[in-house]
C-alpha cells in the first residue's frame, strides 16, 4: 500500500506564505491576513454549533491577550458536553510536531473531542488564523487585531470567517474514518 508524503505545515515551522485574498468573506473590508497555503474545497455551510465553539475559541485568545500581552499558539479541544479545554503548543522540529500531531489525535479519541480548533498567529501585531475541524466539516477564520501592551487593552478586534480552510497539518485527518 502506497502513502503519500504530507506537505510541512509552514505555520508550525515558523513560514507563513501569503493566502489570497480571494479567501476573505465577501463582505469583508480587512486586508487579506498572511497565513498558510489555502485548501481548495467545496464550500460546506457551517453549523451555528461550529461557528459557536470557534468564536468561544476566539473569546480565549482575546482573553489570553489581555492577560498575557501576546497571544501564543493554542489549541482547542471542545467536548460533547459543550466543555472546551485549552493546550499551548511550542514546535520546534519535525520530530516535535509529529509527537503532537499523535498526541492531538490520541486526546480526541480517548476523550470523545467533538471539535478541534488551532490557533495559529499571522505575526506579532496583526493578527491570528483560527482552525477548526469537527466530523463533516471544517473551516477558517482570521483575526485581526490592535493592542496597546502599555495599558493592556485591546484597541481592534474584528474577526472575519475565511472561505476557503487554512490547511493546518496538526488538523490533517483528525476525524477520517480511516485514518
Amino acid at each position: 500500500m502506497f502513502r503519500r508524503k504530507k506537505k510541512k505545515n509552514a505555520a508550525v515551522n515558523g513560514v507563513l506564505p501569503e493566502l489570497p485574498s480571494s479567501t476573505l468573506a465577501p463582505d469583508s473590508g480587512a486586508p487579506p491576513p498572511t497565513v498558510v497555503g489555502a485548501h481548495h474545497e467545496t464550500k460546506t455551510p457551517l453549523t451555528d454549533a461550529f461557528k459557536d465553539t470557534v468564536n468561544k475559541a476566539a473569546d480565549r485568545a482575546r482573553s489570553e491577550l489581555i492577560s498575557e500581552g501576546k497571544i501564543k499558539p493554542m489549541v482547542f479541544f471542545e467536548h460533547a458536553d459543550g466543555s472546551m479545554k485549552t493546550v499551548y503548543f511550542f514546535v520546534k522540529d519535525g520530530y516535535k510536531k509529529e509527537a503532537l500531531i499523535r498526541r492531538i489525535r490520541e486526546k480526541v479519541s480517548a476523550e470523545n473531542i467533538s471539535t478541534v480548533v488551532i490557533l495559529t498567529e499571522i505575526d506579532d501585531k496583526h493578527g491570528v488564523v483560527l482552525s477548526g475541524v469537527t466530523i463533516g466539516m471544517r473551516g477558517s477564520a482570521c483575526i485581526n487585531y490592535g493592542f496597546d501592551k502599555t495599558t493592556k487593552t485591546i484597541d481592534s478586534w474584528k474577526m472575519t470567517w475565511l472561505n476557503q480552510f487554512v490547511q493546518n497539518a496538526l488538523l490533517d485527518g483528525i476525524f477520517d474514518k480511516t485514518g
